[in-house]
């Protein structure tokens, strides 16, 4: 099984531009692995609001994902005090 489509919205990929080097590598470690047992993962959803996310260190990465067309679609990323402030 290949790895998932990342689907990156405009938000993701400016506030993933801000990250420290550290972060950006560790985020995209952590999402590629998630890309590739999709189906398997375990996806945890944010209360109240159709977005999961994915803990990466001090960092969160909101998104959703469609198992079955092979794709994620990432909407945010933030340090975590920050992150669920967002609307």
């Amino acid at each position: 099984m290949s790895a998932a489509l990342q689907v990156w919205s405009t938000t993701f990929a400016r506030a993933f531009d801000n990250l420290p080097h550290s972060a950006k590598a560790e985020v995209e470690r952590k999402v590629d692995e998630m890309g590739a047992r999709l189906g398997l993962f375990p996806h945890r959803r944010l209360h109240g609001r159709p977005e999961y996310k994915l803990r990466v260190g001090d960092y969160r990465v909101l998104y959703e994902f469609d198992a079955e067309r092979g794709r994620i679609y990432l909407h945010y990323v933030g340090h975590r005090r920050e992150i669920y402030r967002r609307t």
